[in-house]
């Protein structure tokens, strides 16, 4: 019973974050999204559950994206798929570092680090991205006594 209640809470909230927030801006943005929905309601207890990590390695992955994307915005050098390979690597390796030193690992949150390096991303992808892993977090604090570990 327990697998169909959290799996229900998980749809209902990436539902109301689809249709209130307009999550279908971006696939790559919204299958990280997903990645963090599966990880506050099938594994709650997990350390990279916890809001801290969730909103915290949303944020510093965004960030780290946006930086790894000034050479395509700035037109420093062509998109090739060498450049385009090497900012990804480079969005994902910087993310890797940062949110480990900060202790804010949440795996999904790389996705996004990887997503807006390597694309144009807008003011409101990054507003998308904080309401929702905010509401996440906002869900999971306030069902952290009812939610169990599926796995």
């Amino acid at each position: 019973m327990r697998f169909l209640a959290q799996s229900f809470l998980a749809f209902a909230a990436v539902a109301i974050i689809a249709i209130y927030l307009g999550a279908l801006t971006n696939g790559a943005v919204v299958a990280a999204l997903g990645a963090s929905a599966f990880i506050v309601f099938a594994t709650p207890e997990h350390d990279t559950a916890q809001p801290r990590k969730l909103i915290g390695g949303h944020g510093i992955c965004i960030c780290i994206g946006l930086l790894c994307s000034i050479p395509f915005r700035l037109d420093w050098f062509p998109r090739t798929a060498t450049s385009i390979g090497l900012i990804a690597a480079a969005a994902v390796g910087l993310a890797i570092l940062a949110m480990t030193v900060t202790d804010t690992e949440h795996p999904p949150a790389a996705g996004n680090a990887l997503a807006f390096a390597i694309s144009a991303r807008g003011t409101h992808h990054v507003l998308f991205i904080a309401a929702a892993v905010i509401c996440l977090g906002v869900i999971h604090r306030i069902l952290r006594k009812w939610l169990r570990d599926l796995t």
